[in-house]
């Protein structure tokens, strides 16, 4: 049976800053977490370029890729954050997952924060910080006793 794990996640903004990046089974730190971001906005660049020209129009872009070593998730909303999710290939899709960490974690505690200023990095928010922890340690399909959170910034 796979061991099904949340290697690590990214909220990007509209113009491709990392807001936010937490890893918690990262099996292969090669790179340093900034190298890592821009590598993983161009990557998210590159696939929505490509699924716009390649997809019948209005259709969706895409949701979710899969290589034999992980599956990135990704949830765009309209103003154009991206929020994704990399795991172990066998998990399921975490759509929905990801659009309700939107709507329920990150509009209730950074939208809402009066402190937090528009479109820049997510520091110091320990209310955000300890319900995104909560909701993904939370997932019904991962064991909690396997997720360690290893933050890098």
């Amino acid at each position: 049976l796979p061991c099904l794990m949340i290697y690590n996640f990214y909220l990007y903004n509209i113009k491709g800053q990392c807001l936010y990046y937490e890893e918690w089974n990262r099996r292969k730190p090669g790179t340093t977490p900034v190298e890592d971001q821009k590598l993983m906005f161009g990557l998210l660049y590159s696939l929505r370029a490509f699924t716009t020209k390649v997809s019948p129009k209005g259709t969706e872009g895409f949701h979710s890729y899969k290589t034999s070593k992980y599956k990135l998730h990704y949830y765009e909303t309209a103003t154009g954050l991206k929020f994704v999710l990399n795991t172990d290939p066998h998990v399921g899709d975490l759509r929905e997952c990801l659009r309700i960490l939107y709507s329920s974690i990150y509009v209730e505690y950074v939208v809402k924060n009066p402190l937090y200023k528009t479109g820049q990095p997510i520091t110091g928010n320990e209310l955000f910080n300890q319900n995104l922890q909560r909701f993904i340690r939370s997932l019904s399909q991962f064991n909690s006793q396997q997720i360690f959170s290893t933050k890098k910034k």
